[in-house]
């Protein structure tokens, strides 16, 4: 059986790391024979923050490429989020050339839509969303939000988070003696939402330096809003708060080896955080590292509060979490303990990718 994962993005994107690049090479093992097709790296398109320059003949130009590049393919066609790249691998399904699956792990629409007679949107991206629901042979959530919205267009629809490799994403033991417990922020900088979820992090931490001496928090990222979280750190906050550049991913692994704390605030009510599959959460737990995360969206699917993680709802919830984590060296390798095993129970890599087979699989009649 042949698939082909269709992405605009690079392989320094999460999501693209592991739903394309990862599933890809997991599959293989279960005899696939499985390839990735990136705009960015197969047609030199734009990808993360320099995307905002593409023009719109630019991707019109890049789904022709695409289409001429995928239309005698015969393998199953994987698109990997709605955007503008979803067009070509869409109207080769129309040609009645292939089965398509669609995999959704964000909200790409707009927050607050206006719906025409009360289900007409006035958002064109959540028009699509809907339209590549309708016509693809499968569907993906990565996210219950995300499976629950597109259950209500396609009748063949599985909730598959993204998961994380544990393979590469492992507890070590660390045999020094750590005066420091440091708080990780860790993330892409791309919206304003960015920004003031940091700034909420940073007002708790500011609180919680009243308490302990010894904390330190990294926050580390790059994006279109790098500047404005630059800010946010005061001269006086800098001997505490360190700014950190974007990590290639291969090197996530090793940074996260001397954090002692994850966290990951949310502070707007909205479809872009209730849709979000947290690969964050999933690379901290896999490290065996307590979290901490706003109890909206996924994370409350995933941590069990006060067992392999801790919810808060507030500032105030946020500061007494982890004071407690802070203070208790043996509660933070408990949850840590905890957190690994949920990871290798339900979010690893290779669990997930043999629930995509079995999708697969049942999609193909075999």
């Amino acid at each position: 059986m042949k698939l082909t994962f269709i992405t605009r993005e690079n392989l320094d994107m999460p999501a693209v790391r592991v739903r394309c690049f990862g599933f890809a090479q997991n599959l293989k093992e279960f005899g696939f024979d499985t390839k990735v097709f990136s705009y960015a790296h197969d047609l030199g398109a734009k990808s993360g923050k320099d995307e905002r320059l593409l023009r719109g003949r630019d991707k019109i130009r890049l789904n022709i490429r695409a289409f001429k590049r995928l239309f005698n393919d015969d393998s199953i066609l994987f698109v990997q989020r709605f955007n503008y790249h979803s067009f070509a691998p869409f109207f080769i399904k129309l040609a009645g050339r292939r089965k398509l699956v669609f995999d959704l792990d964000d909200w790409e629409a707009r927050e607050n839509i206006d719906y025409y007679f009360g289900r007409i949107p006035s958002s064109k991206a959540e028009i699509g969303m809907r339209v590549m629901a309708k016509h693809s042979n499968l569907c993906i959530g990565a996210s219950w939000f995300l499976r629950d919205f597109l259950a209500r267009y396609s009748q063949n629809v599985i909730y598959i988070p993204t998961g994380v490799d544990t393979d590469i994403f492992y507890p070590e033991e660390d045999a020094s003696i750590k005066e420091e417990v440091v708080l990780s922020w860790l993330g892409t900088m791309h919206r304003q939402d960015n920004v003031e979820n940091i700034k909420f992090f940073i007002d708790c931490f500011q609180e919680l330096c009243l308490q302990f001496n010894n904390i330190k928090l990294d926050i580390v990222g790059d994006g279109l809003y790098a500047q404005e979280v630059q800010k946010l750190v005061q001269p006086t906050d800098k001997s505490r708060i360190r700014l950190k550049p974007w990590l290639n991913p291969s090197d996530v692994p090793a940074y996260l080896k001397n954090i002692d704390i994850g966290v990951m605030p949310l502070i707007q009510d909205t479809k872009f955080n209730k849709a979000k599959s947290p690969t964050r959460l999933f690379e901290y737990m896999a490290k065996g590292k307590p979290v901490v995360a706003s109890s909206i969206g996924e994370a409350n699917h995933v941590i069990q509060d006060g067992e392999n993680g801790f919810l808060a709802g507030d500032k105030q919830e946020f500061i007494s979490k982890l004071s407690g984590l802070i203070e208790d060296e043996t509660l933070r390798k408990k949850i840590g303990k905890n957190a690994r095993h949920t990871v290798e129970e339900e979010y690893s890599l290779k669990i997930l990718s043999r629930r995509l087979f079995e999708a697969l699989k049942e999609l193909q009649g075999i």
